[in-house]
């Protein structure tokens, strides 16, 4: 398939434009106040840390589970439709030159395949946006900022077109969780996004010692598949909320990649191209979201750092979910954070937990 190459003859001058203009589009309207995406400092380990600090939290409460539903649309991007982008660009009283280019840009696309030497008849797109810009994700951002759910049990947390709800179910009391899903699942259909029913999963987190088989949620009529474990922005989450499954996940990664540094070793290559090789290649998925681990043995130095500034950048964005919530710890006598109460150790050994911990044990010196 990598021959097949979609080439696109639509100038994409201004693409750039606006994207800079993001910021001020959610100032104008604060349905576009996505809580991961397009903040500085923030990315995909803050919407996972959100999760499982929702899900931790929750869990301390006595007879409490929790029920997450990983959705997965098909071919995302592609289903954009314009007239209904357009039509929710001028309600958050977009510039209208700017809704107008955005039209233009996703609407008459002529493409072509291209095989070797042959090429095909052109033909004209009018839905959907082009794979790989920059102007896509914010596109299918804006296309679904309209769809929004936070409740003390449940909410809805997306990235991109990445989305999750959580249920935090108290007593067996699942009424607001499925017709949570029930509304989203309507939303997509009148919006014109598909749900791959296949591909869209459910995890059940469920501590109690006695316990029934869950029962899990239909999309349009088809059961979702409840699974132990599932792969979320890049993290492996399972159902016992430990790292086991994400661990050797990372280390399979790790071990493939260092047989190339290996290798390159081997043709006597510089230590300069080795040491740039290690830091883009391997460190990248060795260290990638290892604030949440909490303590790995051999790594505990750099998840410490992490922990410890991952949790300063949350004090310091009062656009984070969780920035109310630490700032609610605040002692009123030093800058030290208060803990907050852990009745079930998984939680005390939580990332906010661990990080405020690390936090205040710190140097005076780094104290804010």
């Amino acid at each position: 398939m990598e021959d097949f190459i979609i080439t696109k003859s639509k100038n994409f001058q201004g693409e750039l434009e606006v994207s800079m203009n993001t910021v001020e589009v959610k100032k104008k309207d604060d349905n576009l106040q996505q809580p991961f995406a397009y903040q500085p400092k923030v990315g995909v380990d803050d919407a996972v840390i959100y999760l499982l600090q929702r899900a931790y939290s929750s869990l301390d409460r006595l007879n409490t589970t929790v029920w997450v539903v990983f959705f997965d649309y098909s071919s995302a991007f592609n289903t954009i439709q314009p007239r209904l982008l357009r039509a929710k660009l001028e309600k958050m009283q977009m510039d209208a030159p700017l809704v107008s280019w955005i039209e233009d840009y996703l609407t008459g696309r002529p493409q072509i395949v291209r095989l070797w030497s042959c090429v095909s008849d052109p033909l004209m797109s009018n839905t959907g946006a082009p794979q790989g810009t920059v102007l896509s994700p914010f596109l299918f951002t804006t296309y679904t900022a309209d769809f929004q759910y936070h409740s003390e049990t449940c909410h809805l947390q997306k990235y991109s077109d990445d989305t999750v709800i959580v249920g935090c179910v108290e007593n067996g009391q699942e009424d607001e969780y499925r017709d949570l899903v029930e509304s989203f699942v309507r939303w997509s259909r009148k919006n014109l996004l598909q749900l791959n029913v296949t591909k869209t999963k459910e995890m059940v987190v469920d501590f109690r010692k006695s316990k029934s088989p869950p029962s899990p949620v239909c999309i349009s009529g088809k059961e979702v598949e409840i699974v132990p474990s599932y792969r979320f922005l890049g993290v492996q989450l399972d159902n016992k909320l430990e790292w086991s499954t994400n661990t050797d996940a990372v280390y399979k990664k790790a071990m493939s990649r260092l047989y190339f540094l290996r290798r390159l070793r081997s043709f006597s290559v510089c230590s300069r191209m080795l040491h740039m090789f290690y830091q883009s290649v391997m460190a990248s998925t060795i260290f990638f979201a290892a604030s949440l681990q909490c303590r790995l043995a051999n790594l505990d130095e750099v998840v410490r750092d992490r922990m410890v500034l991952k949790l300063r950048t949350i004090m310091d964005s009062p656009s984070h979910p969780l920035h109310n919530t630490v700032d609610k710890l605040r002692s009123s006598f030093s800058n030290r954070l208060l803990q907050p109460r852990c009745s079930r150790e998984c939680y005390r050994k939580s990332f906010l937990p661990s990080a405020i911990r690390l936090y205040n044990s710190s140097k005076p010196t780094q104290q804010q």
